[in-house]
């Protein structure tokens, strides 16, 4: 897996893509392209530099946490991201709040037969004050996004 660090012009570009879609502007970590709009984000001990002479010396594998994909100027967040303190507190825009009696189908992998009015790609699914995943908005449902190895088995 090849991994770029993404310079400042990069950075803001995703950074502005978020603030549009989920509210969220404030993230001061290292972000890290490690495939076709694959990002991750990373605050560990290792600075810009000392992580490019690793990646130049070494077959990273993987490094710091997935935060995004982004597909034809589409961004959709992580599964295991929206519960990260610091970005669930910012997440402020496309949320759709599903109640209780639809939570358990949801986390199963069922798609949610809503209408949505909103015109966001992806939406994130709340329940009271937990965020359980993202979904892709086809305005007469919503395409349900949490990983297979995430879901609630019967």
């Amino acid at each position: 897996m090849k991994v770029e660090l993404l310079d400042n012009t990069k950075k803001k570009k995703v950074l502005q893509m978020l603030e549009k879609e989920y509210g969220i502007s404030d993230l001061n970590y290292l972000f890290l392209e490690t495939g076709k709009g694959k990002y991750r984000i990373y605050s560990g001990g290792l600075a810009r530099e000392e992580l490019n002479m690793l990646a130049k010396t070494i077959h990273i594998e993987i490094i710091g946490a997935k935060i995004c994909k982004v597909e034809e100027n589409k961004i959709r967040l992580d599964f295991d991201i929206i519960n990260l303190p610091e970005i669930k507190k910012q997440i402020t825009k496309n949320i759709i709040e599903i109640p209780d009696k639809e939570v358990y189908g949801w986390m199963q992998g069922n798609n949610l037969n809503i209408n949505s009015e909103s015109s966001a790609s992806y939406l994130i699914i709340k329940n009271k004050n937990d965020l359980l995943g993202t979904g892709q908005n086809a305005r007469i449902l919503i395409k349900n996004y949490i990983p297979k190895e995430r879901r609630v088995r019967s």
